[in-house]
């Protein structure tokens, strides 16, 4: 794996997201100084700070990581939205209601 496909991943995603990546980094819990210096030295970050940055992309480290997103990543949206979905006829009814 190319550690600069990582970087170019966390940078597309949070463009994508409307997100700068110092806002990325901060809400992972790491400074910008930090992340800076691993991509410099050709580094990843760790395997908690990458879960952490993925996470605040709304993504999974092997998507950072390999480009490839996870067999189960679909089947785990799909329940989301459902959850999503139910959520909204429960406070729809609720609103009939009153």
């Amino acid at each position: 794996m190319d550690y600069i496909d990582f970087y170019e991943r966390v940078k597309s995603l949070a463009k994508i997201s409307n997100l700068t990546i110092e806002y990325v980094v901060n809400q992972a819990g790491l400074s910008l100084g930090a992340y800076n210096s691993y991509r410099r030295r050709e580094n990843l970050p760790r395997a908690d700070e990458a879960q952490k940055i993925a996470q605040v992309l709304g993504t999974t480290v092997e998507y950072l990581t390999t480009g490839k997103e996870p067999a189960n990543l679909h089947v785990n949206l799909i329940q989301d939205m459902q959850a999503v979905i139910d959520q909204y006829r429960q406070n729809k009814n609720a609103i009939k209601k009153d």
